[in-house]
C-alpha cells in the first residue's frame, strides 16, 4: 500500500512469504589416494557434490497479492484511502510460479606432493581443478536475456517449452524467445555455459631454524563457488510472477473504491513493471590469488610469537549494470504527461515517457533496471599480524593479536548469495575503487584463563582450612577483550518522489530506478551528495557535519562533478568491550561435581558505538530525502529541479550501542549451575 511519498507505505516486508518453504541437501562423495615415494609424500583425489534447493521465495516475488498506490489529486494521498475511495492505480501478478527446484553438480580434482628436501625444509606443490555445473529446475521455469543478439535487439531464451505457460505474455509479444537448443549458443536447460578454466596452483614453504623458529610462506589460486548460485536467482526468480498495472480508463469499468479496490480497471499495455536479467552465458568464476609469509618463534615458558604477512588480490569479481541506464545528460527524460509539451507531477505520478525519449534507451521496448552482470570488479588486500600466545602453564593461558588491515575494492558485496552490486557509475566502475564496508585497520583481541592463587594448593593461602577453601580456593577467571577502529560508511540522500511515475524523473535524466547510492540492492532510490565543506567537524552530537553534504547535482555531472562522496568516504567510531567469568568446581564425593560460576558480558558496561550494518546503512549514513518537480518557470527546459529538501535529524548520531566480537552491547551477567554425577 503506497500512500505517498510524505507517509511510509505498509507491505508484507520485501516480497517475503510468510509461509516460504525452503530446504537444501547435498550429497557428497570423495576418496584420496596416498603414495609415499622416499621423501615425496604424493596425495591425489576428488570430490563430488550434489546440491538440491527448494525455496518459495520466488513463489511470492512481486506481490501476488496486489498493491494499491493512492496519489494525485487531493490534498493529502492520505485522505482517499481514509475515505475508503479507489485507488490511482493497482498491480496483480496474473500467474504464479510454483517453488523453485533446482540441482548441480560441484566436481573437484587434487594432485599434492610434501616434499621433504631437507629435514628443516619442506615444500608443497599442488594442483586443484573445480568444474560448477549451471543450475537446473525440475520444472525448466528459468529465463534469460541475451542481449546481443540480432545487433544488440536482443531475445528471450528458455530452458524449454516447459517454461512457455509461466512467462508473461508481454514478454513474447515483445521480442523473440527460443528455448536453449533453438539458441544456438551451446547452453543446455541452466542457460548459462560451465566455467571450464578453473585451475587452481597452490605452492607452500615450511623451513625451520634452529629448534625455536620456522619461517612459513604459501601462494594459491582460489575460485568462489557461491557466484553459481548467485546465477540460480536472476534467471529462477525475476523473470516470473510479473505485475501489470491496472488504472482507470476508457475500456473496463474504473477502478472500484473499498471493499473491492483491485477490481476494475484498464491495464496498461507497458512494459516498465517487468523485471530481467541478463545473465552472460560466460560469466566467469572470481580468481582469487593469496600469499602469505609468517615468522614463529618459541620464547621459552611455553610462550611463542607469530609474525605475519597475507595478501589477496581478486580479481574478475562479478558486478551488476542496467543495460536501459543511458548517461547523465542536460538533456530531460520522461518529465511530460506523455506528449512532450505538458510538464508532469512527479508527486502526481501522471510523468509518461515520449516516444523520443523511450527511443533513447538502449533497449527500448524494456524495462529499466535491465540488469546484466560482467566480471569488471577487483579487489586488494593486505593484512600484518602479530600474535602472542602462551599455553596453559601455572594457572595462566593468554592469546592476544592485533591486525592492522587494508582492504580496497571496486566491487560491493554484502556477503550475501546475489552476484554483486550495481557501481554508482556504471561507466566509470573504477571510481569506487575505495576503502571496503566494515574493514577495520586496526583490531587488538585479548582472551584468557588465569586460577586466582588463593587456596591450599594454590599461592597463597595454603595453610587454611578445608572449609575456608570451599569458599575462597580453587576459583578461574576468565577473560575476552577487543578494542578496534571504526569501519566506513556511504552517505546518501534518497529521493522521495522520483520513482511515483511509470518511469523514473530525477536527477541526471538517467531513466533508471537502478541508481543505488550503496550498490546493494536497496528498495529505494538513492544518490551521493556533494561535498559542500568540511564534513569532518563534529556537530553537537553528529559526529560529521551534515551541512557540509548538499544534494546531487540535477545534470550532466551527477556523477562526475568532482564534489561527488566516494565510496564509504565516512568512518565511523570505534570501540571496545570485555568481558569476565569467575567459576570453580565444587566436590561431593568421588561423583559428583558442581560447577557453579558467573559470566559477565560486558563487565565495565561500554556503549559501543559502532553501528551494525542496518544502523550504517540506515539512519546513521542517511542525509535525508529530497522530492524532485518539473517547473517551467525555474528551468524552462522541463529539466527536474529539487524541491522539499528534508534532512535527517539523526544523520551521524551514533546513539545506540551494539554487540561486537562476542561481546554484549550492554552488561548482562548470566549465573550457571551444572551438576555432573
Amino acid at each position: 500500500m503506497d500512500i505517498g511519498s510524505k507517509y511510509t507505505s505498509f507491505d508484507r516486508s520485501g516480497d517475503r512469504n510468510t509461509d516460504r518453504e525452503e530446504s537444501q541437501y547435498l550429497a557428497t562423495f570423495g576418496d584420496t589416494f596416498t603414495w609415499v615415494i622416499k621423501n615425496h609424500n604424493l596425495k591425489m583425489g576428488a570430490d563430488f557434490v550434489r546440491n538440491e534447493g527448494l525455496d518459495g521465495f520466488s513463489t511470492a516475488r512481486g506481490n501476488p497479492r496486489g498493491t494499491m498506490t493512492y496519489s494525485g489529486k487531493y490534498t493529502s494521498a492520505f485522505a482517499p484511502f481514509l475515505l475508503g475511495l479507489a485507488p490511482s492505480k493497482v498491480t496483480y501478478v496474473a500467474k504464479t510460479r510454483p517453488d523453485m527446484d533446482v540441482t548441480n553438480w560441484e566436481q573437484g580434482y587434487f594432485f599434492q606432493d610434501d616434499w621433504k628436501v631437507k629435514p628443516n625444509l619442506t615444500i608443497n606443490l599442488g594442483i586443484r581443478y573445480e568444474l560448477v555445473s549451471p543450475w537446473i529446475d525440475k520444472h525448466d521455469i528459468l529465463m534469460n536475456f541475451d542481449p546481443t543478439f540480432n545487433n544488440n535487439t536482443g531475445r528471450f531464451i528458455v530452458s524449454s517449452g516447459k517454461t512457455l505457460p509461466y512467462l508473461d505474455p508481454r514478454i513474447p509479444a515483445t521480442l523473440p524467445t527460443v528455448t536453449a537448443a533453438q539458441s544456438g549458443l551451446g547452453v543446455g536447460r541452466g542457460l548459462v555455459r560451465s566455467d571450464k578454466n578453473n585451475f587452481a596452483p597452490r605452492v607452500g614453504v615450511a623451513w625451520s631454524i634452529g629448534q625455536k623458529s620456522v619461517i612459513r610462506g604459501g601462494y594459491g589460486i582460489y575460485f568462489p563457488t557461491s557466484a553459481a548460485q548467485g546465477i540460480r536467482d536472476p534467471i529462477a526468480t525475476n523473470a516470473f510472477n510479473q505485475s501489470s498495472i491496472k488504472q482507470t480508463g476508457t475500456v473496463n469499468p474504473p477502478i472500484q473504491p473499498w471493499p473491492t479496490p483491485l477490481t476494475g480497471g484498464d491495464v496498461l499495455l507497458d512494459n516498465s513493471a517487468l523485471a530481467i536479467n541478463a545473465v552472460p552465458i560466460g560469466l566467469q568464476e572470481p580468481k582469487v590469488q593469496q600469499y602469505n609469509a609468517t615468522f614463529e618463534r618459541q620464547l621459552g615458558f611455553k610462550t611463542a610469537v607469530r609474525f605475519s604477512y597475507i595478501g589477496i588480490h581478486s580479481s574478475g569479481l562479478i558486478g551488476g549494470i542496467d543495460l536501459n541506464e543511458i548517461a547523465p545528460s542536460n538533456n530531460p527524460w520522461g518529465t511530460t504527461t506523455g506528449d512532450g509539451l505538458t510538464p508532469c507531477s512527479p508527486d502526481d505520478g501522471d510523468c509518461v515517457p515520449t516516444p523520443a525519449d523511450y527511443a533513447r534507451l538502449a533497449y527500448p521496448t524494456l524495462p529499466d533496471y535491465l540488469l546484466t552482470f560482467g566480471n569488471y570488479g577487483h579487489s586488494q588486500s593486505h593484512s600484518f599480524q602479530t600474535q602472542v600466545e602462551r599455553r596453559f602453564d601455572k594457572g595462566l593461558m593468554f592469546n592476544a593479536s592485533y591486525t592492522y588491515l587494508d582492504q580496497k575494492s571496486t566491487g560491493i558485496d554484502q556477503g550475501n548469495s546475489s552476484l554483486g552490486g550495481v557501481p554508482y557509475n556504471p561507466y566509470q566502475p573504477q571510481l569506487d575503487y575505495t576503502e571496503d564496508a566494515w574493514v577495520s585497520h586496526h583490531r587488538f583481541i585479548l582472551y584468557g584463563m588465569y586460577d586466582l592463587p588463593f587456596g591450599r594448593n594454590r599461592s597463597f593461602g595454603r595453610g587454611i582450612s578445608k572449609w575456608a577453601d570451599e569458599v575462597v580456593g580453587g576459583w578461574q577467571t576468565t577473560f575476552q577483550m577487543f578494542a578496534k577502529s571504526g569501519t566506513t560508511f556511504t552517505p546518501y540522500w534518497t529521493c522521495d518522489n522520483c520513482g511515483n511515475s511509470l518511469r523514473m524523473v530525477g536527477p541526471g535524466n538517467i531513466a533508471s530506478e537502478s541508481i543505488d547510492a550503496l550498490g546493494d540492492f536497496n528498495d529505494f532510490i538513492g544518490y551521493r551528495p556533494a561535498i559542500v565543506g568540511n564534513y569532518k567537524q563534529h556537530v553537537g552530537d553528529q559526529i560529521f557535519n551534515p551541512d557540509a553534504f548538499a544534494p546531487p547535482p540535477m545534470g550532466a555531472d551527477v556523477f562526475t562533478n568532482s564534489s561527488i562522496a566516494r565510496k564509504n568516504l565516512l568512518r565511523g567510531p570505534g570501540g571496545w568491550g570485555v568481558n569476565f567469568g569467575l567459576h570453580k568446581d565444587f566436590k561431593f564425593g568421588e561423583r559428583v561435581i558442581a560447577s557453579f560460576g558467573a559470566d559477565i558480558d560486558n563487565i565495565f558496561n561500554h556503549p559501543i558505538r559502532m553501528p551494525n550494518q542496518d544502523f550504517g546503512d540506515g539512519s546513521f549514513s542517511y542525509l535525508g530525502g529530497f522530492d524532485v518537480t518539473v517547473d517551467p518557470t525555474i528551468d524552462p527546459t522541463l529539466n527536474p529541479v529539487l524541491e522539499d529538501i528534508t534532512p535527517a535529524s539523526d544523520f551521524a548520531r551514533a546513539y545506540s550501542t551494539f554487540p561486537q566480537e562476542g561481546i554484549d552491547s550492554r552488561r548482562t551477567i548470566r549465573l550457571r549451575l551444572r551438576i555432573t554425577f
